[in-house]
């Protein structure tokens, strides 16, 4: 845009530029510029002209996604050409001075202090390439309102102790695409005490994880943030920070061997006890590898029908089993079954299950909490990550390889 000098009586206007901000063009301030100009010699004829000249700063106010469709937490772009930022001050209806910085021709609000569906009025001090002030540039934003975002929460951290398996567990109730993962888990933070090497890993788009290399030890805390809010996630952004704090007793371990029909029950690296066990026979083999208690109820329902066996078959069954505390979403608990007493301890006959006496798995079901690591070794079948709480399912390398910063 051309302009000519004015002096400081006219008023200076903000033109629009595009959809994402507006730009202040100002002139001279000097209504003596033009003496700056020397003139030819006395008498002298031809003498050259030099012609006034002046350069006054433009800035120019924009954000990524436009001045009426601001998203929160995202800085509020400022260029300044032939000049620089002096000061930037943001207001909301009232007056109020929201609070920020300004770094590297940004101002950054404070985390949460601007809201969703409100409008702040920007004014930007601005100097010229001289360091004097010049006039100020002025802007309207918004921020929007929308239909969804999301949200982030933590699994399991409700002050109770939980079985030093379970990891720190992040959800969020809509999809993280791949992209958009890195900066999430920047913002995530893991206090542990005793301090313990962990790693952050996502388990699919809507489970970020941190666990440590071994389980976690005995009397552990930890205190975890996700500080994401106004993060791009999915087709919208994180709504709001999220934290929790975690709670761990003692360390203890289930160690199931298919093979010898045992359960051995671990406590601070102690055997506690071996339990007499029967697990999955031929054609219902019991899944080997780590898998977390995920749940303990007092007593199920458990009906063949659920994945296709009708009760008329030789396989079929519906039965009430008590003391049950599930190890996979298909179906594999601990529990009492007290109709196969006879082969606890020597032989396999579940559909999947480990049984115990009804004495046994009262014992069991006191003994443990949600969260609790249970190791199954002796079949062929190793459980996916997606069929248990499955952090443990993969070594330590693998696990650093499911984290977005690697």
């Amino acid at each position: 845009m051309a302009t000519s000098p004015i002096t400081d009586s006219v008023t200076r206007r903000a033109v629009l530029v595009g959809a994402a901000g507006v730009a202040l063009v100002g002139c001279s301030n000097n209504p003596d510029a033009s003496r700056d100009a020397p003139t030819g010699a006395a008498g002298g004829s031809g003498a050259p002209q030099r012609t006034p000249t002046s350069t006054s700063p433009v800035a120019t106010i924009s954000t990524a996604h436009g001045l009426a469709t601001m998203w929160p937490n995202e800085p509020i772009n400022i260029e300044v050409e032939h000049g620089s930022i002096g000061e930037v001050v943001v207001t909301d209806a009232t007056g109020a001075t929201i609070p920020g910085s300004v770094q590297d021709g940004q101002w950054r609000p404070d985390r949460g202090a601007l809201l969703l569906g409100s409008s702040y009025h920007v004014k930007v001090s601005v100097l010229t390439a001289a360091g004097k002030p010049h006039e100020s540039a002025e802007a309207t934003i918004t921020t929007v309102s929308p239909d969804l975002v999301v949200e982030a929460d933590f699994r399991f951290a409700d002050g109770q102790p939980v079985g030093n398996g379970m990891p720190i567990w992040v959800r969020f109730d809509m999809p993280i695409r791949d992209e958009q993962r890195a900066a999430i888990e920047k913002t995530a933070v893991v206090t542990t005490n005793p301090p313990q090497e962990g790693a952050w890993g996502w388990l699919d788009e809507t489970t970020l994880q941190w666990r440590p290399k071994t389980y976690w030890a005995q009397g552990s805390t930890a205190h975890a943030e996700v500080n994401a809010a106004g993060l791009p996630g999915g087709d919208t952004w994180v709504l709001a920070d999220a934290a929790a704090d975690y709670v761990y007793g003692d360390l203890r371990v289930l160690q199931a061997n298919i093979d010898t029909h045992t359960l051995t029950c671990l406590r601070n690296g102690e055997v506690v006890s071996i339990l007499p066990v029967s697990m999955g026979k031929p054609g219902y083999e019991t899944m080997t590898g780590t898998k977390l208690i995920m749940e303990k109820l007092a007593q199920v329902t458990m009906d063949s029908e659920s994945y296709g066996v009708p009760h008329s078959s030789p396989e079929g069954y519906r039965i009430t089993a008590y003391y049950a505390q599930r190890l996979t979403w298909s179906g594999e608990y601990f529990h009492a079954a007290p109709w196969a007493d006879a082969a606890h301890g020597n032989s396999n006959v579940s559909h999947g299950c480990t049984g115990l006496s009804n004495a046994n798995a009262q014992w069991l079901f006191d003994f443990t909490l949600v969260g609790d690591p249970a190791e199954f070794t002796g079949s062929t079948f190793p459980v996916q990550a997606y069929q248990t709480f499955g952090c443990w399912t993969y070594s330590w390398q693998e696990w650093q390889a499911l984290g977005a910063l690697i």
